[in-house]
């Protein structure tokens, strides 16, 4: 019997091991089946070999034009689209002889020369039904075309490169799986075909690549082009020189944060593989939290038991240096939609230190003092004190989406039926998506609240218009959630300010459509929509915004952000006080 077993072991394990074997072998043959023609182009893997040197100005002029004719070509040329061209590879070749011609004319010559061992062979194919779609939902809807009459300026390119670039121009291809800017189902734009590459110290080519690749995904699929905080091709003439001076990685990085600040896009974020950018002045942080007023960090909490830091203290100094000194600094390396909206991208950063006793210098009422602070290895989080429910003393009903589960709104609503009001604080960041389902509660009948930019997969630089509707029924005909909702009648006072970003952008837009509602509070940050990702060149992620978001009169609410019913401000007195004044506010309203 014992025998019977060990052979049937080895046995069974030798079946295994042959059925493993042409598993294998059939996904291995699979997946070569599927390996795209600009994947077997390796040759630059481990680097571009062109090495970091100051840039004269011819070169820097050679390069700004290699910059917008390959990000131009890139999105445009069927060979590219299809995945048949490894366009970064085809930019290392290229570069070499931009950085040796002697000048303008020398580097058109260089360019064409170049293209033209990639012949335009795509033609638009009428009988493609989608492609014509494409084209027609342009015409009829079409929200923004980005400007590429560029492509036309002889002076500027030379004829011939002229023709190249404008033969692409019609060429309207919206099977774009295996393209470098691909699209989600939903239509969203995907960079999920851009390829990581390592960044040594000094490798000027995978330097410029990441600008490249950066100011060209911005160029032509950001809806927010038109509101840069600086003129688009100023910004990459700017950062040519920088970018290709870096030496190391941290210059690198800074160099092309440099670049991300000039968006003005605030869900625009660079991560790097040392987080150089996000512990910039340490990893530790004060034991509080702060909001900005009056230019001033001010202290609003602080954590259980700590006794150096009050709410209401300004902070004025930490380890030597001052709070407008990092602001200042910080300015150059983060994208701001507004000069004062700085909090949801430089908070940690104005809490920052290296120390686990942190030297801080404060104005408490009229006195300045210094005092040693015990520091903590994770950032603070503002814990409110208010929870969910009927508020203390009122009739009043009281919603924070950052503190709600699944179900917590339809228990919310059915213990709010006999308020006199409902305080919605969109101050908060919402912890589940609240928009449609509180909207079937509080809003009666349908209503266009936005207008979405969505990206037209088949014309880099162009968006169409998608209306956004909420209201009574509007989950049973997305969702086909058939539940029947309660119509509330009473007052609805929403509540945002500076940190309100995104999806409480969004909700505030969608939940104002109702017939008593009112907002207080001040302008939002102005960063709403999704957030795409991008892969640059050393584990470098940058984020951005992918979609433009319209009033529904199609105003813009991207940098300006959101305007209140109701101005309010939270002050330091306020605070020192213990008031929440947008709360006070809001009482006052529905009472």
């Amino acid at each position: 019997m014992k025998k019977y077993t060990k052979s049937y072991i080895v046995w069974t394990i030798l079946l295994l091991v042959v059925i493993t074997y042409f598993m294998f072998a059939r996904d291995f043959h699979s997946l070569n089946g599927k390996l795209l023609e600009r994947d077997k182009d390796t040759e630059f893997e481990k680097g571009s070999g062109i090495r970091t040197k100051k840039l004269s100005d011819v070169q820097i002029q050679s390069l700004y034009k290699l910059c917008k004719v390959w990000g131009y070509t890139k999105y445009h040329h069927p060979d590219v689209i299809s995945g048949k061209l490894n366009w970064d590879a085809e930019l290392f070749r290229v570069m070499p002889d931009i950085l040796r011609a002697a000048n303008q004319d020398g580097a058109d010559c260089v360019l064409m020369d170049w293209l033209e061992t990639f012949p335009v062979e795509g033609e638009q194919d009428e009988g493609k039904e989608e492609d014509i779609d494409w084209e027609k939902i342009q015409e009829e809807s079409g929200k923004q075309l980005l400007d590429t009459t560029w492509i036309s300026d002889s002076a500027f390119l030379g004829e011939e490169l002229s023709e190249y670039l404008c033969s692409m121009a019609d060429l309207h291809i919206s099977d774009r799986e295996n393209a470098y800017a691909s699209f989600e189902e939903i239509g969203t734009v995907s960079f999920e075909n851009e390829k990581m590459y390592d960044a040594s110290d000094g490798d000027m080519g995978m330097y410029l690549l990441g600008l490249f690749r950066f100011w060209n995904m911005y160029e032509y699929y950001s809806p927010n082009i038109e509101i840069t905080t600086e003129e688009w091709d100023s910004v990459l003439l700017d950062a040519l020189p920088k970018v290709a001076d870096s030496g190391d990685y941290r210059s690198y990085v800074t160099a092309i944060a440099q670049v991300v600040s000039k968006t003005g896009d605030a869900h625009s974020m660079l991560v790097d593989r040392k987080r150089l950018l996000y512990y910039y002045y340490g990893q530790r942080f004060l034991p509080c939290d702060i909001k900005i007023i009056g230019g001033e960090a001010v202290v609003t909490q602080v954590k259980k038991n700590e006794k150096e830091l009050m709410p209401g203290d300004i902070l004025l100094e930490i380890d030597g240096m001052t709070l407008e000194e990092r602001i200042e600094e910080q300015r150059n390396y983060h994208a701001l939609s507004e000069a004062d909206k700085m909090l949801n991208q430089m908070k940690h950063l104005l809490l920052e230190t290296e120390k686990r006793k942190a030297k801080v210098r404060i104005l408490r009422g009229e006195e300045i003092k210094t005092v040693q602070v015990k520091t903590l290895k994770n950032q603070y989080s503002y814990k409110n004190p208010i929870e969910n429910g009927i508020l203390q003393s009122e009739n009043i009903g009281y919603i924070d989406p950052s503190a709600l589960e699944k179900g917590n709104i339809e228990k919310l609503m059915k213990d709010f039926c006999d308020t006199e009001g409902i305080i919605i604080d969109l101050r908060h960041y919402p912890s589940t998506v609240i928009t449609y389902l509180l909207g079937e509660y509080i809003i009666p009948k349908q209503k266009v609240f936005a207008c979405i930019g969505m990206p037209n997969k088949a014309m880099p630089g162009a968006f169409y218009e998608q209306e956004m509707v909420v209201g009574k029924g509007v989950l049973k005909e997305i969702q086909n959630d058939s539940r029947t909702f309660d119509s509330y009648e009473g007052k609805v006072i929403i509540l945002m300010d500076e940190e309100s970003q995104s999806q409480s952008e969004f909700a505030i837009m969608a939940l104002r459509q109702a017939p008593n509602a009112i907002v207080v509070g001040s302008p939002s940050v102005g960063a709403d929509g999704n957030v795409v990702k991008v892969s640059l060149p050393g584990e470098v992620i940058f984020s951005m915004t992918g979609l433009g978001v319209y009033t529904p009169e199609g105003e813009q609410t991207q940098r300006c952000g959101l305007k209140p019913d109701i101005e309010c401000w939270q002050t330091v007195e306020g605070i020192k006080a213990g008031k929440d004044e947008l709360l006070e506010e809001a009482i006052k309203l529905i009472k």
